[in-house]
């Protein structure tokens, strides 16, 4: 976490901005994600206009096909969501204190490396990753690997705000029981989560996607072969 003193109004601001993945909630993280986006979107409107039937493709636009005026549109947002500083007061921040405010969020553009832990402590309680599913043949599995399905599509989008609300269906205490009454209070509570544990769980539905993938090709395999006989 880094403290950066800042102006607002005739008085300098202490504002805490995260330096690592373990520093910023989801919320956070989404919050910027979401920002980013958005000038994406306009940017490509700009481009594609005028061009009649040629249209760019909306999605994945790299920073670089943004002009200098929207990037500085875009990185006004971030500042003033990174700092809460109101439009008249960003406005007076000097231009070296903005660089160093935005230039440390810089881990945004670093790979994750995941540590593949199956578990994390929150609020003083340990939650367990979907480890053993699928390895039972209940219903209640049958739900537990859709959801873990869901979640990965979503995930290939860049819909990382869904995450505490799958995380709320699949991550749970030892020995808790599934209760979907309870999920939107968990869900909610997990918003509060760093990303570092988040992107852990990311990392996880993928490994655990693929073996899905793999347990209902033999599946489908074996029952074609019962079939036949």
């Amino acid at each position: 976490m880094l403290i950066i003193s800042i102006t607002e109004g005739n008085k300098n601001k202490d504002i805490n901005i995260p330096t690592d993945w373990e520093d910023m909630t989801v919320d956070y993280y989404c919050g910027i994600f979401k920002i980013i986006n958005k000038h994406q979107a306009k940017s490509k409107l700009k481009r594609n206009a005028g061009k009649g039937n040629i249209i760019e493709d909306l999605s994945d636009d790299p920073l670089e096909k943004m002009d200098s005026v929207d990037v500085l549109k875009m990185n006004k947002d971030l500042f003033q969501y990174i700092s809460k500083l109101n439009d008249e007061d960003v406005d007076k921040v000097p231009i070296e204190q903005a660089i160093e405010v935005l230039g440390a969020i810089s881990v945004l553009a670093e790979e994750f490396i995941p540590k593949e832990v199956d578990y994390f402590d929150f609020e003083n309680e340990r939650y367990y990753f979907p480890k053993e599913y699928m390895k039972r043949n209940t219903f209640g599995d049958y739900i537990e690997a859709t959801q873990l399905e869901m979640s990965v599509e979503k995930l290939t989008n860049g819909r990382f705000d869904v995450l505490p609300e799958q995380m709320a269906i699949l991550c749970r205490k030892r020995d808790e029981k599934y209760d979907e009454d309870l999920i939107p209070e968990k869900a909610e509570k997990f918003r509060e989560l760093t990303m570092d544990i988040v992107l852990e769980f990311a990392f996880f539905l993928n490994k655990r996607s693929v073996k899905l993938g793999k347990l209902l090709q033999t599946y489908l395999e074996e029952r074609d072969e019962v079939e036949v006989v």
